[in-house]
């Protein structure tokens, strides 16, 4: 028998060589993905792409490198990018449901809303429990004025996700859209339940109870949403108005000089001002703040001062 140890040395190098290469691009690959991971958690963005393009190149077979890519550049607002890479993270892995449900919300930003109704129907196909896609479909359907839709995938989102506070906010601002201020109103009391520091909900409560009737009420939750939220000037005049409403009038027009502290030019808290000091007979205050008032264009102030100020 005949051997031929170099050539066999050759081959077997050959081999070798093959093998290390891959190992190497595997292990780098691995290495870049790593510090993407790490890069998005601090977010570092840009820098998290720039690795997982890395990893693309080293394995352009890698669906979820274009998935993560795809959320790194949704971070940055690059929504058209964002969508390129979930395409390809699709056509890789046509069953992959968090890309059709990311790249729905991507429509929604671009606002290609049939896209994203599209996307959202395919990520509910492929996981029917995803509380996610339910709301983001909700969403659209409201901003289509599809009523009726809006509130059914609102409702399945709760039902998936009992504690899902945005839900229970937007199916209360739908319900509010269509009237049913009191169911509005249970919808933003759990979603306050929930998360005690939801402003929106206290803020949208706040609109239903007033018109309701619950002004104090309304009032209320203002002021808890104040504290959370504190230097949100329409906050303070919307609380002054309601104070108006009941004659707490020394209050009110302390809201009111909150907003003309933070906004000089705000011509409406002057003229809100300068009633309030009416009410409490201080006229001659008064009547500085509602002159002030028309000089920044509040033409109604000139009634008042015709009234109060000669």
């Amino acid at each position: 028998m005949n051997f031929y140890p170099f050539v066999f040395f050759k081959k077997y190098s050959f081999f070798l060589i093959a093998a290390l290469l891959v190992y190497s691009c595997a292990s780098s690959a691995s290495l870049y993905f790593e510090s993407a991971n790490k890069k998005y958690i601090s977010g570092d963005y840009s820098g998290a792409i720039r690795d997982l393009s890395r990893v693309i190149e080293l394995e352009p077979q890698n669906f979820i490198a274009f998935f993560k890519r795809g959320k790194a550049y949704s971070r940055i607002e690059k929504h058209e990018l964002a969508i390129k890479d979930y395409n390809k993270a699709i056509d890789l892995n046509a069953a992959l449901a968090q890309a059709y449900l990311n790249r729905g919300i991507e429509y929604i930003n671009i606002e290609n809303y049939k896209n994203a109704l599209e996307d959202f129907n395919k990520a509910i196909e492929l996981n029917p429990q995803t509380d996610l896609a339910y709301f983001s479909r909700g969403y659209v359907w409201s901003i289509l004025n599809n009523t009726d839709n809006a509130l059914k995938d609102y409702t399945k989102a709760i039902e998936l996700n009992p504690v899902y506070v945005q839900a229970y906010v937007n199916r209360g601002n739908l319900k509010s859209y269509l009237n049913d201020f009191n169911g509005a109103i249970e919808d933003y009391t759990k979603a306050i339940e929930i998360n005690p520091n939801e402003a929106n909900a206290f803020i949208s409560r706040a609109g239903d109870r007033a018109i309701t009737g619950n002004i104090n009420g309304a009032i209320e939750d203002l002021t808890e949403a104040i504290e959370i939220h504190p230097s949100d000037t329409e906050l303070y005049f919307q609380r002054g108005e309601l104070r108006i409403i009941i004659g707490n009038y020394k209050e009110a027009a302390a809201d009111f000089d909150t907003v003309i502290k933070n906004d000089s030019t705000n011509s409406a808290a002057y003229y809100k001002k300068g009633i309030s000091l009416i009410n409490l007979g201080n006229k001659k205050d008064a009547c500085s703040y509602l002159v002030r008032a028309g000089e920044l264009g509040y033409i109604h102030a000139y009634e008042e001062i015709q009234k109060h100020c000669r």
